[in-house]
């Protein structure tokens, strides 16, 4: 693919990479902006980084409030003698107990199994974006194939009228030598047909020109006559170092997977997390008889303070699934990957060849226009001095009409292969 770059960057520098005048890059950048399900997809872009963000909180330490009122019956109580006379009676825990307090969980260290997730949310971002850009680089190449065919279409109809109006003259002479008697009724009659069959041709041209611009405009949101201007100019490409977006696509497909094996592997390390609370609750002084305490004896500030290791012991080689897994979608990438790249490299190859067959045909079809248009001078001297036909003048006509017209389509096929290198060899020529 890096000499089909190069041949492309020098196939370039002497030819013309045709585009509207100063127009298809505003217009593509126009429609990318204006579509709505690219609008859909670039959410996808910020939920992905919202996603990062969510998993960088798992790093922080977790902190609450807890509020509780508990009502115990029975609870548990001592009978003492103290002397004659009713016993005394020891409660050691109040039948309403209140607690409130602050309670801090953090993971200290999990030997960096957080990181690397926030690692795979970003690669996920990444690849939404991928995603994205290789939608947008496919609309807009279909934006440029058709704005190409508008011009096409567009030189096709000016050919038709610089015919039509050659038979408008043509029936002009005719009528007069019909009123002289020179010809019969039978030649402005079937004059008349060959305005009437051209005339329809270029209706239906014009039609499907008014079809294609409307498309255009549905897609951009606006009017985009403005764009599409008859003129030819070079595109200018954007970025020194194309690469086709199905393959930045899949490339980062290929670093998720990697991650995703990354940590399927680390699923059995241990987890250090540390826990903390600070509060006030009631039952630090137990009941004499049933008589509750002073608020300031009985509801004290308590705190608690720890360390947890959680190690993973079995959990049916769970872990070694997820490995398995992630190593078989790693193969199956890697596949979709080399068959991307061959079928990139024989599409270019393809390209490339049609390119240089158009492009020498359309060099010849010059010359043929070339000496169509100096046959056809010739015989309207001819006609004039009288030494040919009026059907052989129609005829020299119509050979330069048809080599107009293939001249038209031969530069329209070279533009579309033009299009196709750059497409494949992932030049932005927005």
């Amino acid at each position: 693919m890096k000499k089909g770059i190069i041949y492309l960057c020098f196939m370039l520098g002497g030819t013309t990479v045709f585009a509207q005048s100063k127009g298809l890059p505003e217009l593509i950048q126009g429609i990318l902006q204006h579509s709505p399900a690219l609008k859909g997809q670039r959410n996808l872009i910020k939920m992905g980084q919202v996603r990062t963000q969510i998993q960088e909180s798992y790093a922080k330490p977790v902190i609450g409030a807890e509020v509780g009122v508990t009502r115990l019956d029975p609870v548990s109580k001592a009978s003492f003698a103290m002397g004659p006379g009713a016993p005394t009676v020891l409660q050691f825990q109040p039948n309403m107990n209140y607690n409130s307090q602050f309670v801090a969980n953090h993971v200290l260290y999990d030997w960096k199994r957080n990181t690397m997730a926030i690692e795979k949310t970003r690669l996920e971002t990444q690849l939404s974006e991928a995603q994205v850009a290789q939608q947008e680089f496919l609309m807009a190449y279909q934006v440029a194939s058709l704005v190409q065919q508008i011009g096409y279409s567009r030189k096709a109809i000016a050919v038709q009228k610089a015919q039509l109006a050659r038979l408008n003259d043509h029936f002009k002479v005719i009528q007069k030598q019909l009123a002289l008697g020179e010809v019969i009724e039978f030649e402005q009659v079937s004059q008349q047909v060959k305005m009437a069959n051209q005339e329809s041709k270029i209706v239906e041209l014009e039609n499907q020109v008014a079809r294609l611009v409307d498309y255009v405009s549905t897609l951009l949101g606006a009017d985009a006559e403005a764009y599409l201007l008859a003129s030819m100019v070079p595109v200018a490409a954007a970025g020194s170092d194309p690469m086709n977006p199905e393959i930045t696509s899949l490339k980062a497909q290929e670093e998720i997977i990697k991650k995703d094996i990354e940590l399927s592997k680390m699923a059995n390390t241990p987890t250090l997390a540390g826990f903390a609370s600070l509060g006030v609750k009631n039952g630090f002084v137990p009941r004499l008889n049933g008589v509750t305490p002073p608020f300031s004896d009985d509801f004290k500030l308590n705190s608690m303070l720890g360390v947890k290791l959680s190690i993973p012991i079995y959990s049916g080689k769970r872990a070694s699934y997820q490995t398995e897994l992630a190593t078989i979608q790693q193969e199956r990438v890697g596949f979709q990957l080399a068959d991307a790249q061959e079928k990139l490299g024989s599409e270019f190859r393809q390209a490339r060849l049609n390119f240089d067959n158009y492009a020498k045909k359309s060099t010849t079809q010059k010359q043929v226009v070339s000496q169509a248009q100096y046959a056809l001078e010739l015989a309207n001297t001819r006609f004039k001095q009288g030494l040919i036909r009026r059907i052989e003048l129609e005829q020299s006509e119509s050979i330069l009409e048809e080599a107009q017209l293939m001249q038209a389509q031969f530069d329209y096929l070279v533009s579309l292969q033009q299009l196709e290198l750059l497409r494949i060899t992932g030049v932005k020529i927005w």
